[in-house]
């Protein structure tokens, strides 16, 4: 597979693109998203409670299915910031930032087959030395498991549009490498997820994890030409850091179970990272593999 795709997400950025105009786009999309958060803090502080809030605010994180709802969904302000920007600063239609529809569905539904078939394998057959701990019962799992996949796919289309769909094609569209286009926002996608004051000595490593996922999902969304393969690859690992397994402590409130250790667990955290880097490429070439069929 070829970058020759992504020349029809380029070419939509390509008439407004310059890095002034991107520059100011990401000053507008980051001060939207802020000003939106801020509103609907302040309804949720009205309609749930100072309490209520002051526990999701809690360190290390919102760890309750109410509060990880209100956490998926405000991802969702995400999107309408950058949907602002795109239609307001670069005159065009926002949706455009995806691809063309038909085709990133089909390529989201193909990618999502590959990557359940893998990562059913590898959870029957891998084993890293985790126990697993019920958290959720399991009624209870599954009748909220609609609405939390409706609020995942929320969580994860906003950041694919905002990162590959808007920050990586309107880099593209200036004439940069592919190394600068992909490198960069995948950069600043890991330097978001740096946290020393919930995971103290991993913060490095988890960090680098997630850049080398957004290049992962980058390179993807080259060679496919629209956001359906990122967006799934997103999807499904969300999914199992989330949806099925958690932390007790930590985003874990939408879990069917939790790890026995807490997310705090410096040394445990660092310790899976070269599975998580092996899952990622895995997911990876499976994605590959399975567009090209």
């Amino acid at each position: 597979m070829s970058y020759e795709p992504y020349e029809a997400l380029i070419a939509r950025a390509r008439p407004k693109a310059s890095l002034l105009r991107l520059m100011l786009g990401i000053m507008v999309t980051t001060l939207l998203y802020s000003l939106f958060l801020g509103l609907v803090w302040k309804g949720l502080i009205s309609i749930m409670g100072q309490a209520w809030c002051e526990q999701t605010m809690q360190m290390p994180g919102p760890s309750s299915p109410s509060q990880m709802f209100v956490l998926l969904g405000s991802f969702g302000f995400m999107t309408a910031a950058v949907s602002f920007t795109v239609w307001s600063l670069h005159n065009y239609n926002p949706v455009l930032l995806i691809g063309d529809f038909a085709r990133a569905k089909g390529q989201f539904l193909r990618s999502l087959g590959g990557l359940l078939a893998l990562a059913t394998a590898v959870a029957a057959i891998a084993n890293y030395g985790i126990t697993l701990l019920p958290n959720l019962p399991l009624s209870q799992w599954l009748s909220l498991l609609p609405l939390s996949l409706v609020f995942l796919l929320v969580q994860v289309s906003a950041e694919e549009l905002v990162f590959r769909g808007y920050l990586q094609s309107q880099l593209a569209a200036l004439g940069l490498h592919r190394l600068v286009w992909i490198v960069i926002p995948s950069a600043i996608f890991g330097l978001l997820h740096y946290d020393p004051a919930v995971v103290g000595a991993a913060a490095p490593w988890i960090a680098l994890s997630t850049t080398l996922f957004g290049m992962c999902a980058g390179d993807l969304t080259a060679r496919s030409g629209t956001l359906g393969p990122a967006i799934a690859l997103h999807f499904v690992w969300n999914f199992y850091a989330i949806i099925l397994f958690g932390f007790p402590d930590y985003l874990g409130g939408l879990a069917l179970f939790t790890y026995d250790f807490s997310i705090m667990d410096e040394e445990k955290l660092i310790s899976l990272v070269p599975y998580d880097a092996a899952f990622l490429l895995l997911a990876y070439l499976t994605v590959r593999f399975t567009l090209r069929r």
